[in-house]
């Protein structure tokens, strides 16, 4: 299949920096998700050398395509169709609890008035997990999203839960807390930008 061992060493260096160009990563994005240097990724992409087959087996996973992908010459085209439907099921888990401890709570008549609460609760749960796979799968811009979800998220479960006279205090703290939100996503982006 292969002429000689340098000619398979660049088709896997080729495909590395394929995928993870696909799935807009810079080569720092990539060595830390595998914990191991940009200098590691850059060295397998100019093909100087090799993953073990552990680390192109979590590439293979983290890009949602096998270990062969990695050795073909063909390119799989991009698909997150597996990875939104992931999330999706994943939030609408948190929903599902949600439900359920709603329907638990009005039929066994433990705060019926507060009841509804429980699904503004979801909200920010549903923040996090999007931001647990967003760190996983997608770009910063998604990452800073999920972030934006938690943060007004809690601000409104904390406005409806306590019932604050002043809540426009608790939307200063949330508004202060999305500006920092966003400039540490600029600022991350930024570096981004200088390591490509």
């Amino acid at each position: 299949m292969f002429d000689s061992e340098e000619a398979l060493r660049r088709l896997i260096a080729e495909n590395i920096a394929y995928y993870r160009r696909q799935n807009g990563d810079t080569q720092a994005d990539l060595a830390e998700k595998l914990n191991y240097s940009d200098k590691s990724v850059s060295k397998w992409e100019r093909g100087d050398g090799t993953p073990d087959i552990f680390i192109l087996t979590k590439i293979a996973d983290l890009y949602d395509i096998s270990v062969q992908d990695l050795l073909r010459t063909k390119k799989v085209p991009k698909s997150h169709t597996r990875r939104v439907l992931i999330n999706l099921l994943s939030i609408g888990l948190v929903w599902l609890v949600m439900t359920v401890l709603f329907c638990a709570a009005k039929i066994l008549g433990v705060l019926p008035d507060k009841a509804w609460l429980l699904f503004i609760y979801a909200i920010p749960v549903s923040g996090i997990v999007w931001a647990v796979f967003s760190g996983l799968w997608w770009n910063l811009l998604l990452r800073a999203i999920s972030g934006s979800l938690i943060i007004w998220g809690v601000g409104l479960s904390l406005v409806l839960s306590i019932h604050l006279d002043s809540f426009f205090l608790l939307l200063v703290i949330c508004g202060v807390l999305q500006v920092l939100l966003i400039l540490f996503y600029l600022l991350k982006y930024q570096n981004r930008k200088k390591k490509t």
